[in-house]
């Protein structure tokens, strides 16, 4: 049965695994033999994650990102994130979409899975 699942980023992706691996995860649940809806939250610290000044290929993300958007999954970041951390939508990868907080919240609570990296 198709299920929708979140997977989110919440840790800042230098120095740490947590961000490819997270999306490792996500690429992989998509592709799964179900075929599920996945959303990529990009976080609290994570939503650093989702600046386009980040080097993807130095943190294994190209594949994973490629991979995913093939299955049709989603990537997001949390505009309330972004504004505790000074962040502007401008500062955003362009395959990455900006949601207000409320409707990350209500796509985290209306998953039928989420996955916390």
């Amino acid at each position: 049965m198709k299920r929708d699942v979140v997977v989110m980023l919440t840790r800042a992706p230098y120095g740490r695994v947590h961000v490819p691996e997270g999306l490792r995860a996500a690429r992989g649940v998509a592709a799964g033999f179900d075929l599920h809806d996945v959303t990529v939250v990009f976080t609290q610290d994570g939503v650093h994650g989702a600046r386009d000044s980040v080097d993807r290929e130095a943190l294994n993300m190209t594949g994973h990102v490629a991979d995913l958007v093939e299955q049709d999954g989603t990537m997001v970041a949390d505009a309330a994130a972004m504004d505790a951390r000074d962040i502007d939508e401008a500062d955003i990868a362009d395959d990455v979409a900006v949601w207000p907080g409320d409707r990350v919240a209500a796509r985290i609570r209306d998953a039928d899975h989420t996955l916390d990296f």
